[in-house]
């Protein structure tokens, strides 16, 4: 079965180019590019030949186990099954270790191994001159080697065998662009050594060193600065993450050959879910409506999937060398400023649903009202305790009034001008049951002008807040922060309250006019 699953691979490659010239120069420029980058790439690391071995293990540390990580979320992004999809010899009636040993060795011929193998050669050269034995820089390279092509296998499998939904790859996905963030401090690193001839930090090598990522890849630079223990640490590390991923790619395999799929099962649709918590008014009906919407909504989900994201963005910052002490205050009000943002442009998600609200001669201020009730239901929360847990962080309890304060301007007066520009200026939106990622365009400016009136405003909503915080931070006076919460609850409550009824009496105005928007774009 090895054997024919290997003949079975290069008869496979072979196909590629025996069908017409376009197949053939296919083949070639994705050869090639292959090629020419990853030589690239191995040239830049054996180029490091006798720099500091800190300076080494800094870059050529980082960037390897960001090529192994890539390794593992690159296949995400794959629609196509890949080669090695057990499922194809689920019903031959092959022994399942032979076709999991079978289809890990067809795998192995392919452009991915190619790569790995240019670039280990200028991983081998960079630790050339540091002290570290050539063959440990080899054997290092071939235990990171696996790792990635075991990886890339596990996560193929993993995309085609267990996430059967086209949705759940896509949150995948969101999670792999995530992973960019970490090029940063890296790319950070590069600059300062090339440039300014300082030495990189380092942080994101040391960091890896310490995953299945990069734990095969720092043993040279440990053994070079005589670190026992760490090499036999890092050996450990290694070789536990290739067994336990051949034991995942075998598992992924039996699950292949034993699962069916199973039948749909109904949601209980005895429950009113939020309609059993809400008063029964228009205002608590469009409230429940709402929070059911972004429960089971992918287009809401997609967005609130970002908010707990958001923390992340500042990581970058503090490995280039912010303070780590005042970056902890940031997450807080970035999160409420977008969790006001949302509700934006409800009207345009709602879709044919709004004729709901016409129909039922809905009041523009019930409409209004119970639309805010998801945004407050997690923006409510989230300032409260997520200031808690920043001031935590902080390290000076005083901060607390003015993170409140920011955070409940940016808010409120978030949420009060999505109740206007909602009902004033809808723009075209994903519809119902669309690919979430897929937004359509939007003719004209309407959509600039909304989000650049509802990020402007809510900012500008904040300054007399932010002013208090910045005497009381930076100033020392310490009856500014109490000025501070209390102009940012009372200026964003003032917002909310206007565009609350604002935005009421332009949706009852323009009640048929939305209608008609919705039913066309």
């Amino acid at each position: 079965m090895v054997a024919e699953l290997l003949r079975l691979r290069l008869q496979t490659i072979a196909n590629t180019v025996r069908f017409g010239p376009r197949a053939l120069l296919v083949s070639v420029v994705s050869i090639l590019v292959v090629l020419l980058s990853s030589s690239a790439l191995s040239a830049l690391a054996g180029g490091l030949r006798g720099s500091p071995v800190d300076d080494v293990r800094a870059l050529v540390v980082g960037a390897g186990s960001l090529v192994v990580l890539g390794y593992f979320v690159v296949p995400f992004a794959r629609v196509r099954p890949p080669w090695a999809d057990p499922r194809r010899l689920a019903l031959v009636g092959a022994p399942e270790s032979s076709v999991a040993t079978g289809l890990a060795l067809g795998a192995l011929v392919g452009l991915p191994v190619l790569a790995l193998l240019v670039l280990s050669t200028g991983y081998v050269r960079a630790w050339d001159e540091t002290g570290a034995p050539a063959i440990a820089a080899v054997a290092a390279a071939l235990l990171a080697g696996v790792t990635a092509f075991l990886l890339s296998l596990v996560a193929s499998t993993l995309n085609t065998v267990v996430l059967t939904s086209r949705r759940a790859r896509q949150f995948l996905l969101v999670g792999g662009v995530l992973v960019a963030v970490l090029v940063v401090p890296l790319i950070v690193d590069l600059v300062r050594a090339t440039w300014t001839g300082s030495s990189p930090t380092g942080v994101v090598a040391d960091a890896l060193a310490w995953t299945p990522f990069g734990a095969a890849l720092a043993i040279p630079g440990h053994l070079s600065d005589g670190d026992t223990g760490r090499v036999v640490g890092d050996v450990v590390i290694a070789v536990a993450s290739v067994a336990g991923l051949w034991w995942a790619w075998r598992a992924l395999v039996a699950r292949a050959f034993r699962d069916r799929p199973a039948p749909a099962v109904g949601d209980d649709t005895s429950a009113l879910g939020w309609f059993e918590f809400v008063r029964a008014t228009p205002a608590g009906a469009v409230a429940a409506r709402s929070l059911t919407y972004w429960m089971r909504d992918a287009r809401y989900r997609m967005s609130l999937v970002v908010i707990p994201i958001l923390p992340l963005l500042v990581v970058p910052l503090g490995i280039a060398g912010v303070s780590w002490h005042w970056l902890a205050l940031v997450p807080v009000p970035l999160m409420c400023l977008i969790v006001g943002f949302l509700p934006h442009n409800d009207v345009a998600y709602d879709s044919t649903a709004l004729w709901l609200h016409v129909a039922a001669d809905t009041k523009g201020s019930a409409d209004r009202l119970g639309r805010l009730a998801p945004a407050l239901v997690i923006g409510v929360p989230l300032v409260v305790l997520g200031s808690t847990l920043a001031v935590w962080a902080f390290g000076d309890w005083r901060a607390l009034w003015s993170e409140i304060g920011i955070g409940s301007a940016l808010l409120l007066s978030g949420l009060g001008l999505s109740s206007i520009m909602s009902a004033a200026m809808p723009y075209a939106t994903v519809r119902p049951h669309d690919d979430p990622f897929q937004q359509p365009q939007s003719l004209g400016s309407s959509s600039v002008m909304a989000q650049t009136v509802m990020i402007g405003g809510a900012l500008v909503a904040a300054v007399p807040a932010s002013y208090f915080a910045g005497r009381d931070l930076f100033g020392g006076d310490v009856s500014a922060g109490p000025w501070s919460l209390v102009t940012g609850v009372a200026v964003g409550a003032i917002v909310l309250v206007v565009g609350v009824v604002v935005g009421s009496r332009i949706f009852t105005r323009r009640a048929p006019e939305l209608l008609a928007f919705a039913l066309r774009s």
